[in-house]
């Protein structure tokens, strides 16, 4: 028993219970009198309205006063849990809203490759998910792989010279929404240390389509960034049309600008000291560098190769290939809420190049052949494997 707030002993719940279990077959069984005390002790004891207590002791609400609840048949079981969990390492790890759209030609992928076995049901359950229901079952998954977060160092040093020959453009690009326009960064590889010369990453990512490519280079004078835009305009799969860099001297140089008018590339700087003007590169330099690479520093030869290698025949095809991605078409204004995001169906950017039909066929002819005959997720873990065997030292790229 405990007390009351009004001084008076109130009956625990559970012992409620209790009375009314052993009050009920009595109730039941009495006559109009002896109901009547029953029903008056019964009430006393607990403190219930009349209607209530009757309604508990004649059982119609004794279910529930027992703690008995009507289990409903569990819809997605076990097996389909083991198959997402497939399905969403296969891809990445990648959210709930980019994987939902993608599990049925995902799941044809790693079926076609003996890797998954779907039932007619899962096959079923696959193609009818919400991606709430995904992100509730990846729920418990996602607590069992987060990734530790370093500190980011940034490592640009603007270049005042020349911003007067690259105009600034803020978000033209991105309205067009044609292939070939390109944001452009550099990620180094300096460890807790910038002094000496070591490797830089320089990204790219295509505002249109999501296609990325990621060249090394060894430090980031003139050449070796114009060496590797020249590759990247020979790696893409549509023609380049423009380059949005940041305020960086490794992008705002002679070279660079010189190349850019020969070859009749368009080229804008962002605004300095905004990060979001080039937010999709920024977006793709944790994804798929950052988190991937680390911040550990490497500053050999052999490293270079073996970034390039790692870089060039497997981040570009899997991430190209099949990784969705998702672009925003508009924002819908809730004055009581704020605004609201609408984002397209997730689709790789393999899909989004063809699609636009300003893909050259002779160059995606191989990444098609490609999306064809290798498994996702074999492709998948060679790059854990890879990523494992990480050369920090020449005995690691020798076993690698």
């Amino acid at each position: 028993m405990v007390e009351g707030s009004a001084g008076e002993e109130r009956m625990r719940i559970r012992e409620r219970y209790e009375l009314a279990v052993e009050l009920g077959w009595s109730y039941q069984e009495a006559g109009r009198k002896e109901r009547g005390q029953i029903l008056d002790t019964f009430c006393l004891a607990t403190g219930y309205s009349r209607k209530h207590a009757l309604r508990v002791l004649r059982g119609t609400q004794r279910r529930r006063w027992l703690g008995v609840r009507r289990q409903r048949k569990r819809r997605y079981s076990f097996e389909f849990q083991r198959a997402l969990k497939i399905l969403w390492e296969a891809s990445g790890y990648i959210c709930a809203e980019r994987l939902q759209p993608f599990l049925r030609p995902l799941s044809s992928l790693l079926v076609r490759h003996g890797q998954l076995e779907l039932t007619p049901e899962l096959e079923q359950l696959l193609g009818m998910v919400s991606a709430s229901t995904v992100e509730r079952n990846l729920r418990a998954l996602r607590h069992e792989r987060r990734d530790l977060l370093a500190r980011r160092m940034s490592q640009t040093k603007p270049g005042t010279l020349l911003r007067h020959e690259v105009p600034v453009v803020v978000g033209q690009w991105k309205e067009l929404d044609r292939p070939g326009y390109l944001e452009v960064d550099s990620v180094a590889h300096c460890g807790a240390s910038v002094a000496g010369e070591f490797i830089w990453t320089i990204s790219a990512t295509d505002i249109s389509t999501g296609w990325t490519e990621r060249v090394p280079v060894m430090g980031r004078n003139q050449e070796p960034v114009v060496i590797a835009m020249q590759r990247i305009q020979q790696q893409l799969p549509f023609p380049l049309l423009g380059i949005h860099p940041d305020n960086g001297h490794e992008f705002l140089n002679r070279r660079l600008i010189n190349w850019c008018r020969d070859e009749g590339i368009l080229m804008s700087r962002s605004r300095p000291f905004h990060k979001n003007d080039n937010a999709h590169v920024e977006q793709k330099n944790w994804t798929l560098v950052r988190r991937l690479i680390g911040y550990q520093r490497l500053d050999t030869s052999w490293q270079l190769s073996w970034l390039d290698e790692f870089y060039t025949e497997f981040l570009r095809p899997y991430n190209n290939c099949f990784q969705p991605v998702m672009k925003l078409v508009g924002k819908e204004h809730r004055p009581d809420r704020g605004p609201r995001k609408l984002y397209d169906v997730p689709t790789t950017p393999l899909q989004r190049a063809l699609a636009s039909g300003a893909a050259d066929l002779t160059k995606v002819k191989d990444l098609v052949d490609f999306y064809s005959s290798v498994s996702p997720l074999t492709l998948k873990r060679q790059i854990d494997r890879r990523l494992a065997a990480m050369p920090l030292t020449r005995r690691a790229i020798a076993n690698g």
